[in-house]
């Protein structure tokens, strides 16, 4: 079902949140590609998320969750139906070692956080430009560590609007991966950390910021990592080896930089990241006979 002007209205008299119709989804994705989606929803807290999902229920709409937009590419005919963006869940609270925190927190912050209260444990999600909800849902990770590592338990909300509290030994997790109740949306996360130094944490998220940004493509918009690594191998080694890099199809590009970072050089359709992306797969399978698995969420339609 496509959404309308009329249910937007009337979607804005059940939740507090904003509402927005037909929004273009590149305001909301790190790559700044992307159509419209029907309706954008901002809740301002679970129990709003809860009212939102109810009207999304009674409409039959499809849901899809955004954190920063990060990892993530929107097609250019946009989102038939309803995204949620959980920006303004925003809690963050020590309790001992322990730092329960919104799905809606920037990485960058939660790290600040860290360091200033001398926990350590998440200093090697440095640099990774998402948001506590989406490093959770995609087990996002750099430096030979995992979110799910350090995750301690994990609060929800399910597709039918119950509230859910799932301890991370309950929750199947792999590389980029995990396994939670279809339709459920995190609202939170608790990380289970260790009391360290602030001036050695600082220095170590200072080190790793360093490193990404002299070997990725930093000055550029992208959506991170396009492929997952093969086992054993390297996405970016492979394209690299496959003589593509630097390849260049509409707006995007493959970095020259990093070969597992396409890059929006200012007007990037989602249509020529894809086809990027066919390529690469395509001249990888040739020189390598590997399969690339991509890591980037792909969303909507052409």
């Amino acid at each position: 079902m496509i959404a309308t002007e009329h249910l937007a209205k009337e979607l804005r008299t059940r939740v507090r949140g904003e509402v927005l119709f037909r929004e273009a989804m590149a305001r909301h994705t790190s790559f700044k590609i992307g159509g419209p989606a029907d309706l954008v929803v901002v809740p301002e807290d679970a129990e709003d998320l809860k009212a939102a999902l109810a009207f999304a229920r009674s409409q039959q709409l499809p849901v899809f969750v955004l954190g920063s937009g990060s990892n993530t590419l929107v097609r250019d005919g946009g989102i038939r139906g309803m995204v949620i963006l959980p920006e303004r869940f925003q809690d963050l609270e020590r309790e001992g070692t322990q730092v329960t925190v919104g799905a809606g927190v920037r990485i960058s912050r939660l790290l600040a956080f860290c360091s200033k209260q001398g926990l350590t444990g998440l200093e090697f999600l440095s640099g990774i430009p998402g948001t506590v909800g989406g490093a959770v849902w995609g087990n996002a990770g750099a430096w030979g560590g995992a979110t799910a590592d350090r995750l301690a338990r994990v609060q929800l909300v399910t597709e039918e609007g119950d509230d859910l509290l799932l301890g991370c030994e309950t929750i199947p997790f792999a590389y980029r991966f995990s396994g939670f109740p279809k339709g459920a949306v995190i609202v939170g996360a608790t990380f289970a950390l260790a009391a360290g130094d602030p001036t050695t944490i600082r220095q170590r998220i200072s080190r790793w910021l360093v490193q990404r940004n002299a070997s990725q493509p930093v000055e550029f918009r992208s959506a991170g990592s396009i492929f997952k690594n093969p086992p054993e191998d390297y996405a970016g080694r492979l394209v690299d080896a496959a003589g593509v890099k630097g390849t260049r199809i509409g707006g995007a590009m493959i970095s020259e930089k990093h070969g597992n970072f396409f890059v929006n050089l200012g007007d990037a359709r989602a249509a020529d990241v894809l086809a990027l992306v066919a390529l690469a797969r395509e001249r990888v399978r040739a020189t390598a006979g590997i399969d690339l698995e991509l890591e980037i969420r792909v969303l909507g339609e052409d």
